[in-house]
């Protein structure tokens, strides 16, 4: 038993079926929601992006409190061959209401979380939710000062590791990406084109990292 959970804006549907949901394999479940276009440019930080974000933490609160493993990806990822078992294995050895983040090397990213639906997981991103409203943050930055400053936390939280869940930040880069030439690699089961900034800049990435999968003959 395995969810898959992804949302997206207008801006984002190319992607986010060329990317996330053809590749869909093996879950037993799929949410999937495009929400209205509160961010018009679709680009992170730029006016609409915290309303954005605060659609997304509604999606997370709508799913079912079942205790399913889930997989959250954001629109911008590449799906690669082999996420449905290592999600399925990993999700195993977490703590009933652990959440585990993507590696963005700054903070945990909330672009790829790994997390069981519980009551606990979901009072969760009510308090992300309200207190992203409060601190008028996007999701990601809410959690890190939560991280940073709460003396408790409700709910275990771990970091996954970077070279199952990718992106140009763990491949040691700290400026945004320009084009460069990059290696996917070979373990990953997912790359996050984070680290890149507006639509067509990810689209030409996430291309970039399915062609080097066909390549290698992993898809």
């Amino acid at each position: 038993m395995l969810r898959l959970a992804t949302f997206w804006t207008p801006s984002h549907s190319s992607m986010a079926r060329e990317f996330v949901l053809d590749r869909v394999r093996g879950f037993t479940d799929l949410v999937a929601v495009e929400f209205p276009q509160q961010c018009p440019s679709g680009s992170f930080k730029q006016p609409g992006w915290n309303a954005c974000m605060d659609d997304k933490l509604r999606l997370l609160l709508d799913l079912p409190t079942d205790g399913m493993p889930t997989l959250y990806v954001d629109a911008d990822c590449l799906l690669l061959p082999g996420v449905e078992r290592w999600a399925e294995e990993t999700a195993a050895r977490l703590q009933p209401d652990e959440i585990a983040y993507s590696d963005d090397v700054i903070q945990w990213c909330a672009g790829v979380m790994l997390f069981h639906t519980t009551e606990a997981v979901r009072d969760w991103w009510r308090l992300v939710l309200d207190m992203s409203r409060l601190l008028d943050l996007p999701d990601q930055e809410t959690i890190a000062v939560l991280r940073q400053y709460a003396k408790r936390l409700p709910v275990p939280m771990s970091c996954l590791p970077a070279d199952r869940v990718a992106n140009w930040g763990t491949l040691g880069n700290r400026t945004p990406w320009a084009g460069e030439p990059f290696t996917v690699p070979s373990s990953a089961v997912v790359w996050h084109a984070n680290w890149t900034i507006g639509v067509p800049s990810k689209m030409a990435m996430l291309r970039a990292a399915a062609s080097q999968a066909i390549t290698d003959g992993r898809c």
